[in-house]
């Protein structure tokens, strides 16, 4: 049979005598107390901020779903970002391969002028409701577009459609009709076309909308003091 030496000592000895002792005096004096209940307040308080920071993110939330309160807080942006976005579709619309297409060799010259026309109208628009909000990131970007339209100006003046001082312009229907569709597409629909960098500038408008109106950081995080302490415990 086997022998098992065990030494009763490692039991009693003074090592853990003196472990057991310290335990039992921690919670003889109250320590182990004060830290347990130290513990639990924190844990109590960490689930109150987090249910604080996710009621004010439901509220964040509605706030933004909420199209009439949007707009009674925002109206220029609100007003910004339909513009914004009526000529982004304005100007892709342009860029269908379908407006271009021929019949027996002919283009539909009445709905490539009425998808101009309608161009034209957005793109006023938007430069008209450019300048009535307080935004560095809008304002650049409409600026842009207004240079973009000098730079074509004698291009555009062509195929009647014509720039003002101010920027915005107005087609001469007459004049448009008598252009030949392959001139047009390649002005307003082809590729890297002035209309296709028009969407795109319409399209940074629209966001700068949404990034401008607080709702939202530049990195497309909601901006509010409670998601940033809830975020870090999720």
């Amino acid at each position: 049979m086997r022998r098992f030496n065990f030494n009763i000592s490692s039991l009693f000895g003074t090592n853990s005598m003196n472990s057991l002792y310290g335990d039992f005096a921690t919670r003889k004096n109250g320590s182990y107390r004060k830290l347990m209940k130290s513990y639990y307040s924190e844990q109590k308080k960490m689930a109150s901020d987090i249910k604080k920071a996710k009621d004010e993110l439901s509220a964040l939330k509605a706030q933004r779903d909420d199209k009439t309160t949007y707009e009674k807080v925002n109206p220029a942006l609100d007003s910004m970002k339909k513009e914004s976005d009526g000529l982004k579709a304005a100007a892709e619309a342009l860029g269908k391969e379908d407006l271009w297409e021929t019949k027996d060799g002919e283009y539909d010259t009445t709905k490539i002028v009425d998808a101009i026309k309608s161009f034209a109208n957005e793109y006023n628009d938007v430069i008209d409701q450019a300048s009535k909000v307080t935004s560095k990131d809008i304002s650049k970007t409409a600026s842009y577009m207004k240079s973009l339209t000098n730079i074509m100006s004698r291009a555009l003046a062509k195929v009647g459609v014509n720039v003002d001082k101010d920027g915005k312009i107005s087609v001469d229907e007459d004049a448009l009709k008598k252009v030949d569709g392959k001139t047009l597409k390649s002005i307003f629909g082809g590729k890297a076309s002035y209309g296709s960098q028009i969407a795109e500038k319409a399209q940074e408008i629209s966001k700068d909308t949404v990034l401008d109106s607080g709702m939202y950081s530049k990195n497309g995080y909601i901006q509010n003091a409670g998601w940033g302490m809830f975020s870090k415990w999720i």
